[in-house]
């Protein structure tokens, strides 16, 4: 069963070490994302089950519903799976109502 994690408190307090995956397609990846995330999109699915099982994994796309999903299949998988609730929308709403920090 995957775990579920808010975004905003990711990036408040982030893991010392995990592994940051950006679902998102390269097309939309390519505008911004959040630091040190890594791109596989989920068009590249595959290339998620090559990352390694020892390290967490926190997935997230646009708007959290979808990263859910992956999350479960990876810890289905064996995986130890976070989904960022909220999705990269709600990364940016934190950051810019947060800029005065």
């Amino acid at each position: 069963m995957s775990r579920e994690i808010s975004i905003c408190e990711y990036i408040k307090n982030p893991p010392e070490t995990g592994i940051l995956i950006d679902l998102r397609e390269k097309e939309i990846y390519q505008f911004g994302s959040i630091r040190d995330a890594i791109n596989i999109p989920l068009s590249d699915i595959k290339q998620l089950y090559e990352l390694p099982k020892e390290r967490d994994i926190y997935v997230f796309c646009q708007g959290g519903e979808l990263s859910g999903e992956i999350a479960e299949l990876l810890s289905d998988a064996g995986y130890n799976a976070y989904n960022l609730t909220g999705g990269y929308r709600e990364y940016l709403r934190y950051t810019f109502s947060n800029t005065d920090e």
